[in-house]
């Protein structure tokens, strides 16, 4: 038997049509998608083709846990593919296709922390993103102190113990502090400490096997400190290695440009 429509199901139906996807209106009632336009037909909503397949840039922001300013910001500096886009007779408003997000997603998964958003939250997710999520959950247990987050003076006496030790690498360092093996550098250079981590074997000459690693896990969505323990590097060493490979970085992301 058919499920009957509330009258909090009408109101929702009529608050959202036009400013939501169809398939989020139809999650949120539990309904089937033809469902929902069918009742926005007979109570003249407007034809079903006035709906649109994507999400509004707020909508997006508050799904990714992203800022709204970042995204605009992506948007203008690394081609995150938003329109402007008038529904239903109002303002007109930045959104995004699904799937060029996700296609968007993909080429830049290194920028986003798939632990932040709820999984299907989007509709439908791509295989890869599961490998991703899992991804920043290791990078996540690794690494705990975010890179704006303030050092301690707890910190610093730990960093600076362990470096006049003079028996502990970049990862082992990285690793006591929980922080990126990136913040303990700038630490060391902000302190003004002359007392550098013991060298791992970074500038030996790394095997087909090695570089083939790097790049495989770089393309699922590992974190250098990850990928870095792996192969028995510092990440520090791995990012050198990326940028003889011909990768740049942009906020500590690595990316190459593709030669058209």
């Amino acid at each position: 038997m058919p499920k009957r429509w509330s009258e909090q199901d009408l109101m929702y139906l009529e608050e959202r049509w036009g400013s939501m996807s169809i398939k989020g209106i139809a999650a949120h009632l539990g309904r089937s998608v033809t469902s929902v336009k069918l009742k926005a037909y007979r109570i003249g909503l407007g034809a079903p083709s006035l709906s649109y397949d994507g999400i509004t840039l707020n909508q997006l922001s508050l799904a990714i846990n992203v800022s709204y300013s970042t995204l605009a910001s992506w948007a203008e500096r690394y081609d995150l593919p938003i329109k402007r886009k008038v529904f239903a007779e109002k303002e007109a408003v930045w959104v995004i296709n699904y799937s060029d997000f996700w296609k968007w997603a993909e080429a830049n998964k290194q920028m986003i922390d798939f632990t932040k958003i709820e999984p299907l939250i989007l509709g439908p997710e791509p295989k890869w993103v599961e490998e991703k999520r899992n991804a920043d959950l290791l990078k996540q247990r690794k690494i705990k102190k975010g890179t704006n987050q303030a050092w301690t003076p707890e910190e610093d006496n730990i960093l600076k113990g362990m470096l006049n030790a003079y028996c502990y690498t970049y990862p082992e360092i990285s690793d006591r502090l929980k922080r990126s093996e990136a913040a303990v550098k700038r630490r060391i250079r902000d302190l003004g400490l002359k007392s550098r981590p013991v060298r791992l074997n970074n500038h030996i000459k790394y095997t087909k096997d090695e570089v083939k690693t790097i790049e495989t896990l770089l393309a699922k969505g590992y974190c250098l400190e990850d990928i870095a323990t792996r192969i028995n590097k510092s990440a520090i060493g791995i990012r050198g290695k990326l940028e003889r490979m011909g990768y740049k970085f942009r906020n500590g992301v690595p990316y190459k440009k593709q030669i058209s």
